[in-house]
């Protein structure tokens, strides 16, 4: 396509090459032309006489270039394919082989989980409120830092390598759910009333920025990222969406139950 678009600009400047070169001939002997009848007109001999020369060797000239290129020329193009590549591809009894890869995977099965200690640590901060804590959801980093949504004081706090609180994000609402987008971002649902929105949160260097958020009409609970789209819960029914906001569908809706404001770990 490369190859022929570059024929297609050589073809197209050689015409207008030419139609240029006719135009301006065209031109020069339209202009002598009406200098010659101006000068007929008040009978000046020698004047005429010269201004007769010039054009006739303009017309000579326009003739000249014409006959040049008089010639009728019929082009074509097509594509030769490369023998090399046929011949190859007929030694080919496919193009490819399937290959499966085997390997022995302990299943659990009716195993016991048994906790073998567990630690508290005060993650308030100066500016908090005086309501207890409700962490509703974490969220861990690869650097093992460590990102809680605390529903009550309407913020996410983050949490060093010692669990101590190095930064937070406010909000006007309830955090209810948090899932990772990016090595650095974050996408915490915040619903209370009627804001219903999803807050990206930026995470670089121990600081919480947010970035944007997204809003919705229905009540949002829970929400996951999976190969480039959200999925958001809202106590009754799944959506999917696009990392823009835009509806791609509603996977699954059930109103026989409970209304249950859970988040998408809950719900699934």
């Amino acid at each position: 396509m490369k190859e022929l678009d570059d024929k297609m600009t050589s073809l197209k400047a050689s015409i207008k090459t030419d139609i240029d070169n006719c135009s301006k001939l065209k031109n020069e002997i339209e202009q002598l032309n009406d200098a010659v009848h101006g000068i007929v007109d008040k009978d000046k001999a020698e004047l005429t006489f010269i201004a007769s020369k010039k054009c006739l060797e303009k017309v000579k000239q326009s003739e000249t270039y014409l006959k040049e290129n008089s010639v009728q020329v019929e082009s074509s193009m097509n594509f030769q394919a490369d023998c090399d590549v046929q011949d190859y591809f007929s030694k080919l009894s496919g193009m490819g082989r399937i290959v499966l890869r085997t390997k022995a995977i302990s299943v659990l099965s009716d195993q016991v989980f048994t906790v073998q200690g567990k630690s508290e640590y005060d993650v308030s901060i100066p500016s908090g409120s005086a309501k207890p804590f409700t962490m509703i959801d974490i969220c861990v980093f690869y650097d093992d830092q460590v990102l809680v949504a605390d529903y009550a004081d309407k913020r996410v706090k983050l949490l060093d390598h010692q669990y101590q609180v190095v930064g937070h994000c406010d909000f006007t609402a309830h955090p209810n759910d948090i899932c990772q987008i990016t090595p650095c971002e974050v996408a915490v649902i915040v619903d209370e009333n009627k804001t219903h929105e999803v807050q990206f949160v930026s995470v670089n260097g121990g600081r919480l920025v947010k970035v944007r958020k997204l809003q919705f009409q229905h009540v949002c609970s829970g929400i996951a990222h999976y190969l480039q789209d959200l999925y958001l819960t809202s106590g009754t029914a799944l959506y999917k969406y696009s990392m823009k906001g835009a509806l791609i569908k509603k996977l699954h809706e059930d109103t026989s139950g409970r209304y249950h404001r859970y988040n998408f770990d809950t719900l699934l």
